[in-house]
């Protein structure tokens, strides 16, 4: 067994690999195997693999994907992202045919030594609470609990209108100049540990026209304003490689007026509804968990709870 980079022609093995293993989560998100794997085929242009490459000779990479090759075929593989503070790892899947033959623990180790290289101190990853084996692989890694996430599930039917925005709320497009603001009000209610390795920053909230392409999705994002200054946000996103939409967590300051978040949200989930998506999911972090009651409200269930691990390398 051999864990290496991505190849050009491995997206037909890691759709395949994905088709054979769903996630727990995958019936609820409605993936598209294939779908995601003509999607990584987009990424074989050499439009991508130069802006890529060019990231990473910098010292400035943005993901890797990586692959346990067994015999010639792909058998895993995962993907690590980089952030300024900390790496990501995501999508940890091993077939079912090799597991507890080390791969998993293999690319976890591929994972530290890219992190290593490139002057990440944090490695961290979502499991989801149920996922015992996986839990007990990062415990033996090193991992520890950093915070935990719910996913929350809202169906959008005709039997189930959403209301109307109350109007009285200043809404209005996203622009960039807001980022910094935005960052500034959610890492003002995150716990130190959890800004210190995974905080927001103002380019978070903005999604390339590149990507849109590669990711074949139409998205749209809001801020809600108080006193003229941003005091929430949203991002509604519905893609052609999942049957759900999607909203990011959202995020909202410390003090603003619960009729201002429910309007926000109402405006990104009759956007979704308009896009005749079934369901929208929204992922919801512990520092903005006052606001469950309000998504409660407005027909959100949570379906799953993540916990984020961390695990601090050694130099």
């Amino acid at each position: 067994m051999t864990v290496r980079e991505y190849r050009k022609g491995d997206w037909v093995g890691i759709a395949d690999l994905w088709q054979r293993n769903p996630s727990l989560e995958s019936p609820l998100f409605g993936m598209d195997a294939d779908a995601l794997g003509r999607l990584l085929r987009k990424t074989e242009g050499f439009g991508v693999r130069f802006i890529l490459g060019v990231a990473r000779l910098f010292g400035r990479p943005v993901i890797v994907v990586l692959i346990a090759d067994v015999d010639g075929r792909v058998m895993g593989t995962t993907i690590l992202g980089f952030t300024p503070e900390s790496s990501y790892v995501g999508g940890v899947v091993v077939d079912t045919s090799v597991r507890r033959q080390g791969h998993a623990q293999a690319m976890l180790r591929e994972c530290d030594r890219l992190s290593r290289q490139y002057h990440r101190p944090y490695v961290a990853l979502d499991v989801l609470s149920q996922n015992d084996p996986a839990l007990r692989l990062y415990e033996r890694w090193g991992y520890q609990p950093l915070r935990d996430q719910v996913w929350l599930v809202r169906t959008l039917t005709p039997e189930t209108p959403l209301p109307a925005p109350t109007g009285t709320t200043r809404i209005r497009p996203f622009a960039k100049s807001d980022g910094p603001r935005l960052a500034e009000l959610d890492n003002a209610l995150m716990p130190p540990e959890v800004r210190k390795i995974v905080p927001r920053h103002g380019g978070d909230f903005q999604v390339s026209g590149f990507a849109r392409r590669v990711l074949q999705s139409d998205t749209e994002a809001w801020v809600a304003e108080v006193n003229g200054q941003p005091a929430g946000f949203l991002r509604a996103t519905v893609s052609h490689v999942m049957e759900a939409a999607n909203l990011t967590s959202p995020l909202f300051g410390g003090d603003v007026p619960e009729p201002v978040a429910r309007d926000l949200l109402l405006t990104a989930l009759r956007w979704t509804e308009t896009h005749k998506a079934p369901r929208v999911l929204t992922s919801v972090p512990e520092h903005q968990w006052r606001m469950r009651p309000l998504l409660d409200s407005l027909g959100f269930v949570e379906h799953f709870r993540v916990h984020t691990l961390v695990h601090r390398l050694s130099a």
